[in-house]
Formats: structure tokens, sequence, C-alpha cells
């Protein structure tokens, strides 16, 4: 099990580096310098013409962009276009809540050459896909990918965005070593596998290290990739070392239909149990980590965002540190934000951030707003992204600095 997950870990981080350095090579060309003209001028030329002078000015279109890669940006509008015969092409994605229906490309008469303008924020990254006659495929047009649990998306990151330089691999930084285990549950039934990031330099010191559970925790490592943002930041010592314990919700990280995390996630005691009561004595036992609540985080996101948020609450004398990103907390009509609510203030600092785009803006606002009338301490923030994990590995140096930052 342990080698079979980390090979495949390995292998989507590495995918996920390519799609990085590749976006990197794909500087932003105003669309202008591409087509030699603004999108929208070069629409009104192409109606304006008929027959071969019309085909000849598509296929220049496309082997410019083609060489220099789409879709076009002039300003704040995106201009997405496709060519080849079909009755309708549409781009469903974060900016509609991937909505095929919405966001209907228009088709120049005469032509195959279809084209939708859209306004989107400037320093937004948002991830998409075309339907071309209900059949989704990834822009052929666009050589930028983003890496989701379920596959590739199409990726259009706006000129003003910059990604994380925490998040780039780099040889000369001294790395950490990850060891596998598997934990049995007698409270789930099961067995899930649990990974573990040791700071470099672990095995030679005697030293006790906070630590940090992090829920989905295979995509953390991989699609997240948290031990490369743990060893960057650990070097520049802008974080005190931790330990990291990647709670996997799969039983067997290379079969999808075993994860149970939609289970597991929903506020669910028995999966509480297994954190507090069977992983974290394995832990203690085997490393060397403090026993101090105040030195023990535990975070996710999406569904693992509400299960961290509510284990800290139900268990503050486990977890005081807790980050949700993008958390689902409208699961079962906001249940955790009424409890939170209704309840006592517990000593847990939470840290909490969220997309504006189609992502958990509304109840992360209701939350936000629970914890200062409670008196909690926060941090909380807002980006023009959506739900997905190039979003939250983004924001993972915040959360390591906001509990573990070094002057």
């Amino acid at each position: 099990m342990a080698d079979i997950a980390l090979s495949r870990l390995g292998v989507i981080s590495l995918q996920v580096s390519a799609t990085m350095a590749q976006a990197r090579r794909l500087r932003h060309i105003p669309a202008h310098r591409v087509v030699g003209e603004t999108v929208p001028a070069f629409i009104r030329r192409l109606k304006s013409r008929r027959g071969k002078r019309q085909k000849a000015a598509v296929t220049r279109f496309v082997h410019r962009v083609t060489h220099y890669g789409g879709p076009l940006i002039e300003g704040s509008t995106v201009y997405f276009f496709y060519v080849g015969r079909a009755a309708q092409v549409s781009v469903p994605g974060e900016l509609n809540d991937w909505n095929p229906s919405l966001h209907v490309m228009s088709r120049v008469r005469g032509t195959n050459f279809h084209y939708l303008a859209v306004d989107v924020p400037g320093k937004a990254r948002f991830e998409y896909k075309l339907s071309v006659d209900k059949t989704w495929i990834l822009d052929p047009y666009n050589r930028r990918r983003a890496l989701e649990g379920s596959g590739p998306n199409s990726e259009v990151a706006m000129p003003a965005y910059h990604a994380p330089e925490e998040i780039r691999h780099r040889a000369a930084v001294a790395h950490g070593d990850i060891d596998a285990i598997t934990v049995a549950s007698r409270f789930l039934k099961r067995s899930h596998p649990v990974f573990i990031y040791l700071p470099h330099g672990y095995r030679q010191s005697r030293r006790i290290y906070p630590s940090l559970y992090v829920l989905d925790g295979g995509d953390y490592l991989s699609l997240g990739m948290m031990a490369t943002v743990l060893d960057n930041m650990i070097a520049a010592t802008r974080v005190r070392p931790i330990i990291g314990v990647f709670v996997e919700p799969r039983t067997d990280i290379a079969q999808p239909a075993t994860n149970w995390r939609t289970t597991d996630y929903t506020m669910n005691d028995a999966f509480v149990n297994f954190l507090v009561r069977e992983v974290r004595p394995v832990i203690e036992r085997r490393y060397r980590v403090s026993l101090s609540a105040g030195k023990r985080g535990i975070m996710g996101a999406s569904l693992g965002g509400l299960v961290a948020t509510y284990a800290a609450y139900k268990r503050p004398s486990v977890f005081s540190l807790c980050a949700a990103q993008s958390p689902s907390y409208w699961w079962k009509d906001r249940m955790i934000v009424r409890t939170i609510a209704g309840g006592p203030a517990k000593p847990v600092r939470f840290y909490l951030d969220t997309g504006i785009i189609n992502d958990s803006l509304e109840t992360a606002r209701n939350m936000r707003d629970v914890l200062r009338e409670k008196g909690y301490r926060y941090r909380y923030t807002e980006h023009p992204e959506g739900h997905n994990w190039g979003n939250w590995r983004a924001r993972i140096p915040d959360i390591l600095e906001y509990f573990w930052g070094l002057p």
C-alpha cells in the first residue's frame, strides 16, 4: 500500500510541477499583439468578408493563436473561441458554476468560427472546459492546464495574477521525508493510509515538533504540493519546522471508488474519534510531536474544511488551531455555523479563506461574522478564484505563517 500510494503521489506531483512550469513560460501577451488587432476589430472584419477571404482570415487567426496560446485577453475581457463544425459551443466553468447552458458562443455567419467575450477581475484565475454539442473537452487552443482530483481543466490566469513562489520545487532546498503508514479504525470499521511529513533534520534531532493534521491528505500532497511548500518555507526560516499528518479519505489511494469523504467529512463523530483516538495516539507513539493542543492544528478544504471546523470545535483540547479552505458550511442548512453561533466560545484560533468565483463566499462570510461576534481569534481572506486546488495550494503559505510564522 505505501509503495503504491507514494508512487501515485509522485507522479501527480510531477504532473502539477510540469503544468506550472508550462504556465510560467506562457507569459501574457495582449490580444492585439497576437492577432495584429483587437478581437472585436477582427470579428467585425471577419463578418464583412465572404468566401475564401473569410476562410483565410480564420486560418491566419488560428495559426497565430495556436502559436501564442489562447484564449485572448484585453484588459479585463477574456475572449474564448472555437473553430469547427458545431451547432452550439459554450464555456462551462467556474465563472458560471459549470453550467453548459450559460456563456454560449456566437458563430460568425458563413464560418465555423465561434467566439465569446467575458469580463473578469484583473487578478482572477479560473478553470473551465468547452462544451461542443454537449461533449465537454479541454480548450484545444489553451496550453494552460490545471489538475484537479477529477482530472485536468483548462485554466486562465489574468495578467495581474501571480502564483506564489513557495509552490515551486527547488532542487537546492533541503527536503523533508514522507513516511507512509496505515491506521486501522474500529470506529470506521476500515483502514486508511496516513502520510507523515518529517522536516529535514528530523531524524538527526531530538526536538519536539508541532503538528498539523491535513484532511484529503493525498490530494494536499500531490495536487496541493504541500510538502514542497513546507520545504521552502522551513528552509527560508519563515515558519517553524512542523510535522504534517496527511490523512487519506480513500482506503486505497489508487482507487477513487474507495473514497469515504462524503460520509466521514459531514460532521461525522465516528471520523472525529478516528482522528482523536486512533490516528493521534499512533502519531504520538512513533514521532516526536508536541502533546500540547496549542501546537496541534487541523485543516481541510471543501468538505474537509467543514469537518476540520467541527473537529476543532468539538475537541479544542486536541486541536486548538483550525484552517478551513472554501469550507462547505452550507451542509445541512449551515449546521456548523449555527452550532458555533449558539454555543460557548472555545479556545480555538481559526483561519478561513474562500474564492469569490462561485465558491463558498456567502457561508464563509457567515462564519467570519460569527467568529467575530463570539470573540474568536481568526484570519479571513477572499480571493478572485474558484473552488479548486490551484486556489487552495496558493493559500497554504498564509496558513503556515499564521500558525507557525517566524519573525
